[in-house]
């Protein structure tokens, strides 16, 4: 008999975690550090992605015949969805904290081919304006 999908997709969501955690350690310093525009850029995808694995835990909770058991998986979902709604609040912060776009003029200059934009430039215009990444 072959293992359900979900035991390998639940594998795969812990080891991306712990990838990604060894890119946020700060005493581990990489060529490739994350800018604070790269941080800002992370948190919806981080944000979505807790608020989906409690959603899986929440529904184990609805399926499980053990009540304490499934009140047990019950309640852990609540603070993960209040850390959600914390880390939106953090990012809105942070972003209200940073220098808005300049307004646009009706001309644009003529691009340069050697010009490259910034990474963070690169991840704010890679997600629409209202629309939590997934």
């Amino acid at each position: 008999m072959t293992e359900h999908p979900a035991h390998q997709i639940a594998h795969m969501a812990a080891n991306a975690a712990e990838e990604l955690r060894g890119y946020m350690n700060p005493a581990d310093p990489f060529p490739w550090e994350l800018t604070d525009g790269d941080h800002l850029a992370l948190l919806p995808r981080l944000s979505t992605a807790i608020c989906d694995l409690a959603a899986c835990i929440d529904g184990i909770a609805q399926m499980t015949a053990d009540q304490d058991a499934g009140r047990q998986l019950a309640d852990a979902t609540h603070p993960l969805l209040a850390g959600c709604a914390q880390i939106r609040d953090a990012e809105a912060t942070l972003r209200a904290d940073q220098p808005g776009p300049e307004p646009e003029t009706g001309t644009r200059p003529a691009p340069q081919a050697a010009a490259r934009p910034s990474r963070r430039a690169d991840s704010q215009a890679a997600r629409p304006a209202n629309r939590p990444e997934r």
